[in-house]
């Protein structure tokens, strides 16, 4: 799994989670893929963030439920824009250290994988998400058997 630039680095981490992303006009043009969205990056956004983020409960005025909430945003502006994943508000807050009070999901929920970090990060890339990445990021989601599943 590669490295993912800047996100990782602490001092830019830090001010790429408070900065205000550039406008839209400034972003590089990038088509995000719908069907990638579809099949990778919204089962992860539902098992991880649509509880605070969705239609029920709505942090920050911020929806996760869908393609069109997601790019709409939330109090705080874009959660990201498409081709500046560096830039990224929601990829900020999840590559956090854990022990960082503005993680998400909060520190006591279940993580992201790195896979499906790597999977947003590419996707809001604006690149494909690679067939095994996906899978890694889909598999993540599955749940662990219940231990008595586990010993028959």
């Amino acid at each position: 799994m590669r490295v993912l630039p800047t996100l990782l680095g602490g001092a830019c981490l830090a001010a790429a989670a408070f900065a205000a992303p550039p406008t839209r006009k400034d972003a590089p043009k990038v088509t995000l893929s719908r069907s990638d969205f579809s099949s990778v990056i919204a089962p992860i956004l539902d098992a991880r963030c649509v509880s605070c983020h969705g239609p029920k409960k709505v942090k920050g005025k911020l929806r996760l439920d869908s393609y069109d909430a997601m790019m709409k945003g939330g109090k705080n502006g874009a959660a990201f824009v498409p081709g500046r994943p560096d830039t990224s508000m929601l990829l900020a807050r999840v590559f956090l250290h854990p022990g960082a009070g503005d993680l998400m999901p909060p520190k006591e929920e279940k993580q992201l994988t790195e896979a499906q970090k790597e999977a947003m990060y590419t996707w809001i890339e604006g690149r494909p998400i690679p067939a095994a990445l996906a899978k890694t990021a889909k598999d993540g989601l599955k749940a662990a058997p219940a231990k008595d599943d586990a010993n028959r």
